[in-house]
């Protein structure tokens, strides 16, 4: 067996995505709008194809995204994504083969870092990724959650309809892009695709109410959600509400989105997904048991230009380290660095001088956003200190205010 990788070409495009599509256990199936959509946000130069003759027996690519790093330098992030082998070709070394072409082929394209969302969380590991960004399910009991606290909210909330949604909401989704570390911009066609699927119901649930959070005609934030009723009229109320997207920029936006989701009649359970860690929802109830936690990983960062990447942001800390970083799956991007930084900017080049720090590239990829202390890391065996006080002052340096969060899928 002879395995080809390379880019599909535009006559492949249906073939590429029915492929993926299997991959992920569905068909593809897509009127001609979807079609035509499909084409425009994936094009070939974005893929990376295993092919058994003129068979695709694998997939995967990448977006061209742009995030905010620590500091707020926007940086280039390919979203890698629709990551898949068929299951005649399983454990042959296709995923090895696809993922080193992709990753050359995205960092020729000067993209430092990738990241990912990954469907099982145990492979991404051996190519160097990283879990960056953490997550947290929220199941909350709105019949005995009570807001207790709430900053002051100088703003409104409305509702608005899909076409008034698709003008407002890329404002409010570029003010959080600005305001958080690690969320992607997003495209005309990113946009497009999600007006295109708003109005969607699933089984049961409702389709989307969407409201918006304005100041001064602003919006600074959104929330879409769907419902679900389990009663029966004349008996106890036994509605959910799924809240799919909470995005918010400042203290403002996020109490008053939360306040409006809390209180809406006739659904006493609310369910939400890709909360920051750090959400401040939990400080605003009166009794926090209403309130079930639920964390679990989500984007996994890869570095692929170590200088372009820790130049690229700011650290919380003043100070100078050496880093031995040890890449196994190509091993030519790891070495030893010097790093000297702190909150006015940071200077990134490759050292001859004893090293501080031993680490592999998926350890600084998960402090790299700030989202971890390299101090948990060495106590689990993924990091080592070769200097006294080098892990302490890495935790200083590499320490954001807030937790780095990515509420999109890719």
């Amino acid at each position: 067996m002879t395995i080809e990788y390379r880019q599909i070409t535009a006559a492949e495009h249906r073939r590429f995505v029915v492929a993926i599509e299997r991959g992920f256990g569905s068909h593809y199936e897509p009127d001609q709008e979807h079609y035509d959509l499909d084409r425009r946000q994936f094009t070939p130069d974005m893929s990376m194809t295993a092919f058994d003759g003129d068979v695709i027996v694998g997939t995967s690519g990448s977006i061209p995204f742009e995030s905010a790093v620590p500091g707020g330098a926007i940086i280039k992030n390919a979203g890698v994504t629709a990551v898949t082998v068929a299951t005649t070709h399983r454990r042959q070394g296709l995923l090895n083969g696809m993922m080193e072409r992709l990753l050359r082929q995205e960092r020729d394209k000067g993209q430092p870092v990738a990241s990912l969302w990954a469907s099982e969380s145990i492979i991404y590991g051996r190519y160097g990724y990283g879990m960056s960004i953490q997550h947290e399910n929220f199941l909350i009991d709105t019949r005995k959650a009570v807001i207790n606290n709430m900053p002051e909210v100088p703003g409104k909330i409305r509702f608005i309809d899909t076409t008034e949604a698709r003008m407002v909401l890329p404002s409010a989704w570029e003010a959080a892009v600005n305001t958080n570390v690690g969320i992607p911009r997003r495209d005309e066609n990113s946009w497009d695709r999600w007006a295109m699927e708003l109005n969607g119901s699933g089984g049961d649930w409702s389709k989307a109410f969407v409201v918006v959070y304005e100041e001064h005609g602003n919006a600074l934030g959104f929330a879409v959600y769907k419902v679900k009723e389990l009663h029966v009229f004349g008996e106890q109320t036994h509605g959910l509400l799924n809240a799919d997207l909470v995005i918010h920029t400042n203290a403002a936006s996020h109490a008053a989105l939360w306040n409006h989701l809390l209180n809406v009649d006739l659904y006493d359970t609310l369910s939400t997904w890709r909360s920051p860690v750090d959400d401040s929802l939990p400080w605003m109830l009166a009794d926090q048991r209403q309130l079930e936690r639920k964390p679990y990983d989500s984007v996994w960062y890869r570095i692929m230009d170590v200088t372009e990447a820790l130049s690229a942001r700011t650290y919380l800390a003043e100070g100078s380290l050496v880093f031995e970083v040890e890449d196994s799956f190509i091993p030519e991007w790891g070495g030893r660095f010097e790093l000297t930084g702190g909150p006015a900017g940071a200077r990134c080049v490759p050292s001859t001088k004893s090293v501080d720090i031993t680490l592999p590239t998926a350890s600084l990829a998960t402090i790299y956003l700030g989202g971890a202390k390299l101090t948990d890391l060495e106590r689990a065996g993924r990091a080592e200190e070769n200097t006294d006080g080098s892990i302490a002052l890495a935790d200083a340096m590499f320490a954001t205010v807030r937790a780095p969060w990515c509420p999109l899928m890719f």
